[in-house]
């Protein structure tokens, strides 16, 4: 392995790629070759890696970055571990955290085991121990991890002799380019290939943690008797079809070239794209951010949807649009997202668009069925099954009047969760994608967080958007840790935290504000106010004698509202308490009713929050299965992190997402005992 690592020697350092050794012995004869080549060494074994990061019970928040010392700690040109053995899910963190820092930096990592392993797929081994007699959502993380692992193997690791002395992904397209009798040259530091009629095709490899499309320099081109092209290691591994067959058009074109003939292709961002004198300087940083995964934590008014769509608009520049996944919660969403795009690129309406050119903006539940539809033979079914609403086993049955077979929401995720145990089913699905942009994030449940990782699968290309603060579905499933700990799955990342609001007025956002300081666990921000006028009397609360007058009040009030243009809604915790202003009548007339759970995302002029009374504080609405996120325990505050606080929180943040709806002004409304809300 040695010999053949010194082979490539310029290519694999040129290109920060690393090796696999089988001892400590061999470990040191390498070190010792590549540093009388001038290369910068530091040596580690797992333990003492260890001691430079204990994560159990240390992360004070979500922005503490338990892996924020890494760069310093792995401080050298080439970094050699060993003795790597997990025992915990706190060393498979750790052991991420490394790949994940060699993956998105120019380090040469070499890792050394005291067995002899047949490349990628066996040194991912070293996670099946932990795999024994453990809780099924730790699985699927240690299941991400090993993603990562063998990912690293394939691209940037020599890992097993048979590749000839390459990477395995560099190697299958090498014999790629033998099909059509193009043979590498070797020991360059690029990847150059020379046919017998001595016409060259020249790859430049790129930093593997950038995108040669997003710095702006992407030169390529084409002559008489010579082709330039430009990747980076991850694209050779996930688009290698794409790179080929660019290559073989490239030929037709040179063949039809005269003598001195050179067309030149230059990449980079088109300004005209990514203008937006909206945005604030935050918004227009994370928008350009292309490199590593993000994270935009945007608190209520904060502009979440308007970078949503300059993000992909933006993406255009490098990307095709049906590369860009984008998911959201509902239809509206996606209407809305769609029609800001359509506005942005002057198309009327963006129905013409959308027939033209395909764009994969959808709900989670479509984008999710849309997969069972296309692999169902492979789970076993005779056709694809209908969805119905309804908890796991309560549908999937024929359905006595059509004879069609129905499955649950719940049952298409454990379907793709099953599905993607098959590792070329999930690259065909990764290879349409090139960027995901991931909407609402703090309500997404944790399986489905889970399948768009897989289908992301380490490559680091998604943004992810939500606010902690604003996670109100945990009794539908959704999991707020997702957001939370966000760095233990990607260390490299990249949070924006967005704290301007742009919907209320000044004393509403402070009212906000109080209101979001009782949450023990949160990304540390405060919400500022735009709109910067204090308004006295913006926000009321109002005690009534009975749910009768309150109701009377609100009635009368939300009138006069509508009668002087305002945009009105009575926000209340219920379905049942909804019904009841339904009830009264001709105010809907005037006024929207809704609950706050469907309320939120929109905003008014007024809001009336009503009937906020104590009981809803105490009240758990949980499921039943609902388990602690394996994570918890990384956290400073989970030896008093109870769940009456989790479930307290909860409500907190609904209380939080209803102030928040309103522009102008604020009704806080109750007739009984003070809700303890409103004593903090």
């Amino acid at each position: 392995m040695i010999n053949l690592y010194l082979k490539n020697f310029n290519f694999n350092i040129s290109n920060s790629i690393g090796i696999l050794l089988s001892s400590d012995n061999e470990c040191s004869h390498f070190i010792k070759k590549i540093e009388d080549l001038n290369v910068k060494c530091k040596f580690f074994t797992f333990e003492d890696l260890k001691k430079n990061f204990n994560i159990d019970g240390a992360i004070e928040s979500p922005l503490s970055f338990p892996f924020k010392n890494i760069k310093n700690v792995l401080s050298a040109q080439a970094v050699f571990l060993s003795a790597i053995t997990l025992n915990s899910l706190s060393d498979a963190v750790l052991l991420n955290a490394v790949c994940d820092f060699a993956l998105n930096n120019d380090i040469i990592l070499g890792i050394t085991t005291e067995t002899t392993f047949n490349g990628a797929n066996d040194l991912t081994s070293l996670y099946d121990n932990m795999l024994i007699e453990k809780n099924y959502y730790e699985n699927l993380i240690i299941d991400i991890y090993k993603s990562r692992l063998k990912m690293l193997l394939k691209t940037r690791i020599l890992a097993s002799s048979k590749h000839g002395g390459y990477t395995e992904s560099i190697d299958l397209f090498i014999n790629k380019m033998k099909t059509i009798r193009f043979n590498p040259k070797i020991n360059n530091t690029n990847l150059f290939f020379l046919n017998s009629e001595k016409f060259a095709v020249s790859i430049n490899i790129t930093p593997p943690h950038k995108n040669i499309q997003a710095t702006g320099q992407a030169a390529e081109s084409i002559s008489q008797n010579e082709i330039n092209l430009n990747t980076n290691l991850l694209d050779m591994h996930f688009y290698q079809k794409e790179l080929f067959d660019k290559i073989k058009i490239f030929l037709n074109t040179a063949k039809n070239f005269k003598e001195k003939t050179v067309l030149k292709r230059i990449g980079g961002a088109t300004e005209k794209r990514t203008q937006n004198l909206e945005l604030s300087k935050i918004q227009k940083i994370s928008i350009k951010e292309t490199n590593t995964a993000l994270l935009i934590i945007a608190g209520a008014g904060a502009g979440k949807t308007k970078v949503i769509v300059d993000k992909f608009l933006y993406l255009l520049n490098f990307f095709s649009a049906d590369s860009i996944l984008v998911l959201t919660f509902t239809n509206n969403a996606v209407t809305e997202i769609k029609n800001r795009i359509a506005k942005k690129l002057n198309i009327n309406e963006y129905g013409a668009f959308i027939n033209n050119r395909i764009l994969n903006i959808s709900t989670y539940h479509s984008f999710f069925y849309s997969i069972i539809k296309e692999f169902y033979s492979e789970l076993g079914y005779q056709s694809a099954p209908s969805v119905s609403d309804g908890k796991i086993g309560e549908s999937s049955s024929n359905n006595k009047c059509t004879n069609e077979l129905s499955i649950t929401y719940d049952e298409i995720i454990l379907n793709i969760v099953k599905l993607f145990q098959n590792d070329s089913i999930v690259s065909e699905i990764s290879s349409r994608f090139k960027y995901i942009l991931v909407d609402e994030y703090q309500d997404l449940d944790f399986l489905s967080d889970y399948l768009i990782k897989k289908i992301d699968a380490c490559k680091g290309k998604v943004m992810y958007a939500g606010d902690d603060d604003q996670s109100i579905y945990g009794f539908n499933g959704g999991d707020l840790f997702n957001i939370l700990s966000f760095d233990l799955f990607f260390p490299s990342g990249k949070v924006f935290v967005f704290q301007n609001n742009y919907r209320s007025n000044r004393t509403i956002v402070e009212f906000c504000n109080s209101i979001l300081n009782n949450i023990k666990f949160r990304y540390p921000k405060k919400i500022i106010a735009t709109k910067n006028m204090i308004y006295d009397g913006a926000v009321d609360i109002i005690d009534f004698k009975n749910k009768s007058e309150e109701e009377k009040f609100i009635e009368k009030k939300a009138a006069n509202y509508f009668k002087s243009g305002k945009k009105t809604a009575v926000l209340v915790r219920t379905k049942k308490e909804k019904s009841k202003f339904l009830a009264i009548p001709n105010l809907t007339d005037f006024c929207s009713v809704s609950t706050i759970h469907a309320g939120k995302g929109l905003e008014y002029d007024v809001v009336f929050i009503s009937i906020l009374k104590k009981a809803y504080l105490k009240k758990d609405n949980r499921p039943s299965d609902f388990k602690i996120h394996p994570f918890l325990n990384f956290f400073k505050t989970a030896h008093t992190f109870k769940l009456t606080d989790i479930f307290i929180d909860d409500e907190v943040r609904l209380f939080y997402v209803a102030a928040s709806r309103a522009k102008e002004k604020l009704y806080i409304t109750y007739s009984g005992e003070i809700s303890d809300f409103l004593k903090r």
